[in-house]
């Protein structure tokens, strides 16, 4: 009997390091579980600023738990997905608004989640993530400050809906035109 408690305390225990970092619905899922609603980005919504990566914006609507007082980012996006999975750019602004929380509100979210028409992504909030949202933000900077010329392999299907495309990408702005090829 003891045997059989323990080894399902350690099952139990080994799910909850083991979890997912993210997990997929395949409906439309807007709010949280036991908790309200605290920020929507209306007209008029306040800022989230944090000085000192400079960064800014404002999450689509944060959400407050009603027991444990905890911060939950949601993100609303409007297209549909055929993957089981966000695209980067969405991905990495959540994040940015993991760490726009905390240096706001001093309270580190647990995760936030991410809305399409057909799925909803919950994402939670990890050292690895945050640390890759802080290094794009920092290439960002060096790119757009210092004139860094990055090497892109460029790619007519993948640089049309691309996020850089006509501000700090080359192959876009007409120095270089992007075609099917690959860049040499």
């Amino acid at each position: 009997m003891i045997s059989i408690i323990i080894t399902i305390s350690i099952l139990v225990s080994m799910s909850y390091i083991f979890r997912p970092t993210m997990t997929c619905k395949n409906r439309k899922q807007i709010g949280v579980p036991r908790a309200s609603a605290i920020y929507l980005d209306e007209k008029g919504a306040k800022m989230l600023i944090d000085h000192t990566l400079g960064l800014q914006g404002k999450p689509d609507m944060i959400f407050e738990t009603w027991i444990l007082k905890r911060y939950i980012p949601l993100e609303i996006k409007s297209g549909k997905l055929k993957e089981n999975w966000p695209h980067q750019g969405d991905l990495y602004q959540l994040a940015a608004y993991f760490i726009l929380i905390e240096s706001v509100y001093g309270k580190k979210p647990p995760y936030g989640k991410l809305v399409y028409a057909n799925k909803t992504f919950k994402i939670r909030n990890t050292a690895k993530l945050r640390k890759e949202v802080k290094a794009t933000i920092e290439q960002m900077r060096d790119m757009l400050d210092k004139k860094i010329d990055i090497k892109v392999k460029a790619d007519y299907v993948k640089c049309r809906h691309c996020v850089c495309k006509d501000t700090v990408c080359k192959w876009t702005k007409g120095e270089r035109k992007c075609s099917s090829k690959k860049a040499k």
